[in-house]
Order: structure tokens, then C-alpha cells, then sequence
């Protein structure tokens, strides 16, 4: 009987191991011609939140080839690209265009891929660029510095139909992954839309539009700058701090001083996704007296959940604020992380009830069959937006 038992045991422990060392091989089959000899290239992906330049999935060279072999027994959907070290130097298409992510099942029992990369976007030409999708009246500010960071960054500006016609003041929202939102042809996942939503709910209700800062994000620092916690998995994080500083202290007083805003927290919001959302809840509390409106889109908790929940606990949230959350059932690349989304987004909205937060001003949206991406994001941002704005 025992020595049956340990039989069984044994090849469960096989199999387990067997699983654990699953690995799938992705080598680049051909790439652009003009792609610099000693350039690196690196995969990114679901599977390390979007890292452009993580040295974990740095691809070997051999023989002028490229190929990498990464676990994937835990990695049910692998949605990934290829970049050279920054958003900047992310794959294009045949014709310069946007590709959508490149994605690998499980299901499908295939262990190597062969990928051919058409164009860099940094080599790509502006006549061969994907058209830009603007609505309405946006403002490109470029090398705005950040004195907190010592960077610079391109804002864009969306202002509302009336604006260049009225004297009115305006509601603001400040976003970041600003070149997302507005302009596939700037966007290196996907557009939110943002101006098309706004321009068709000034049309369809007749009120005062709101202004929206986006914040271009730093290709090779978006992780750091979204967490004023480091993350030692990811050896990431830590200046999230001095990026909600910059703006608070130094951003909002030029927008307020260059626009007609209305300038009270209870007229200005801050959101984003992913990381973007876990830097937007820290804005709240970090500047309840600036930010008041929160919008945390598919909010990244797992990055640094404790810190997060112990400095909410000792600065919480106004009870005049209000907090939009969502997340969608296809978070993650498998079950596990899935879990953990879903989880946290759940966690975060009862712990914001009990620290005192109406009901009414918090809301938690779960949305069936959506992923982590900016298609999901621009499909919920319109009733995010009517449910944060709904009383101006």
C-alpha cells in the first residue's frame, strides 16, 4: 500500500516538474534590413506587464539570428511584441502602420514560433505612418521638463468644442499613457478614443466639456514612474513620488495658468490603467485637496498591494471623493493572474467602504470577456466617464 502511495506521488512530482519546465521557443525568422547590428531586442508582453525593455526577455544573438526560450507552464495566453529597448523602437507593419499583439495559446501545442518583424517605428517614415485619428480641438506641447525627474515629456491637450468661443471654465482630467488616448497613429497599443467620446457627449447632452492633459508616459521609466514603491521581482518602481509631484506642483499650476480651468479638486480628476491606475488612487491620496474625481482602469495592485493598502490606511481617501474601478474576467495571461486582478479590484473597493468612503461616491465594475488593452479601456471610458462627471 505504501510503496503504491509513493508510486503516485512520484509521478505527480513528474508531471509537475515536467510542467514547470515547459518552454517555448520564439526566434525572428527575418527582420528589417536596416535594423542596427548591435541592436538588442527584447520580447514584451502580458507576461511582464509590458516592459519594453526587461533584461529577464533580452533575446540571444546567434549567427545574426535573434531567439529566446522563456517558461510558459504557467501561461494559458501569451500576448506580446517585439521592441529594441523602448515604446520608441516597437515593431511596425509592412506599411508602418499599428499591429496588433502578436498572441501564442497554449491550446494550440506549438513550441516554437518563427516571427518576422516588417519595421521599426523609430525608422519608419511620416508619410508611410498610420493616419493620425484626432477629433477635435487637441494641443501638442513637446519637451515640457519635469524638474521633480529631470525629463522632459510631450502633453497633449484635449479642449473642449467651445472653447476657442466661450469664456467658460472648464473641468479638468488629467491622464496618463498620453500618447494612447487620443491618436492611433502615436499610439503603440491602441487609442482610447478619449476625443471622440468627448466630442460626442458634448453634441448629445450640451454641457460643458471637460479638458483632458494626457501625459505621454517614458518608454524605458513608465514602471518606475507609476509606483512610489519598487517592486523587488521587477527591480522596478520607486519614482512614482516625484511623478505625482510633478503633477501636482508643477503641471496643474501651468495648466491652470495657461487654460481656463476650474481650478477646485472638485473639478479635477486623474486617471489611467494598468500601472496608470495604481498611480492615479496614490494622486488621491497623496493630493486629496487637488484630485477628487479617480478614474482605475484594470489597476496593476499586485505590483505593490501592501504598500498601496498600508498608505491608504494611514492617508485615506476624502469621503467627498469619487472612485470609478473596473477590471475585466480576461486579465492576465492565465488563471492565476486573472484571480489576482479580479481579486485586488475587489479588495481595493470594500477596503475604500470601510476607510469611510460613501457608497455613492465609489463604484466597481466587472466586465465579462474583456483583457487587459486599450480596446477594453475605450470600451468602458464612456459610462467611466457620465458616472465621474455625471454632476458637473
Amino acid at each position: 500500500m505504501k510503496s503504491g502511495i509513493l508510486f503516485i506521488l512520484a509521478i505527480m512530482l513528474t508531471s509537475l516538474l515536467q510542467a514547470k519546465s515547459e518552454k517555448l521557443t520564439i526566434r525572428i525568422a527575418e527582420f528589417p534590413v536596416y535594423t542596427p547590428e548591435d541592436a538588442p531586442i527584447y520580447l514584451t508582453g502580458n507576461f511582464n506587464n509590458w516592459n519594453p525593455a526587461d533584461s529577464k526577455y533580452l533575446l540571444k544573438k546567434t549567427a545574426g539570428s535573434y531567439w529566446i526560450k522563456i517558461d510558459i507552464w504557467a501561461i494559458e495566453k501569451l500576448e506580446y511584441k517585439f521592441t529594441r529597448g523602448s515604446w520608441a523602437t516597437v515593431e511596425k507593419g509592412i506599411n508602418g502602420e499599428e499591429i496588433a499583439n502578436r498572441i501564442w495559446q497554449k491550446s494550440a501545442n506549438k513550441w516554437e514560433i518563427k516571427a518576422k518583424i516588417a519595421n521599426w517605428r523609430d525608422f519608419v517614415s511620416e508619410e508611410n505612418e498610420q493616419p493620425h485619428s484626432l477629433t477635435g480641438n487637441i494641443i501638442v506641447q513637446e519637451n515640457f521638463y519635469l524638474p521633480q525627474l529631470d525629463r522632459y515629456r510631450t502633453l497633449r491637450i484635449y479642449l473642449p468644442p467651445d472653447y476657442d468661443s466661450s469664456k467658460n471654465r472648464y473641468p479638468v482630467l488629467y491622464m496618463h499613457d498620453g500618447q494612447n488616448l487620443f491618436d492611433k497613429s502615436t499610439s503603440y497599443a491602441g487609442e482610447w478614443k478619449i476625443d471622440e467620446t468627448l466630442e460626442k457627449h458634448y453634441n448629445q447632452h450640451l454641457k460643458n466639456g471637460v479638458i483632458v492633459v494626457g501625459i505621454d508616459n517614458h518608454s524605458a521609466k513608465r514602471l518606475d514612474e507609476y509606483s512610489p514603491w519598487t517592486n523587488a521581482e521587477y527591480k522596478a518602481g520607486g519614482e512614482g513620488d516625484k511623478y505625482v509631484e510633478f503633477i501636482a506642483e508643477t503641471l496643474k499650476p501651468w495648466i491652470d495658468s495657461h487654460y481656463r480651468t476650474k481650478v477646485e479638486a472638485e473639478f479635477t480628476g486623474i486617471a489611467g490603467s494598468s500601472m496608470g491606475g495604481l498611480i492615479s488612487l496614490y494622486a488621491g491620496a497623496r493630493y486629496p485637496q487637488l484630485f477628487s474625481r479617480l478614474g482605475i482602469f484594470s489597476p496593476a495592485f499586485w505590483f505593490s498591494r501592501e504598500e498601496m493598502l498600508a498608505y491608504l490606511t494611514k492617508y485615506p481617501l476624502l469621503k467627498s471623493s469619487r472612485v470609478y474601478i473596473d477590471v475585466g474576467t480576461q486579465e492576465g495571461d492565465n488563471l492565476q493572474q486573472r484571480d489576482a486582478y479580479l481579486n485586488d479590484a475587489r479588495q481595493m473597493y470594500e477596503f475604500l467602504l470601510k476607510s469611510g468612503l460613501d457608497e455613492k461616491n465609489i463604484r466597481l465594475i466587472i466586465s465579462e470577456g474583456d483583457g487587459h488593452n486599450e480596446t477594453a479601456w475605450a470600451k468602458r471610458f464612456p459610462a467611466a466617464f457620465l458616472w465621474l462627471w455625471q454632476d458637473f
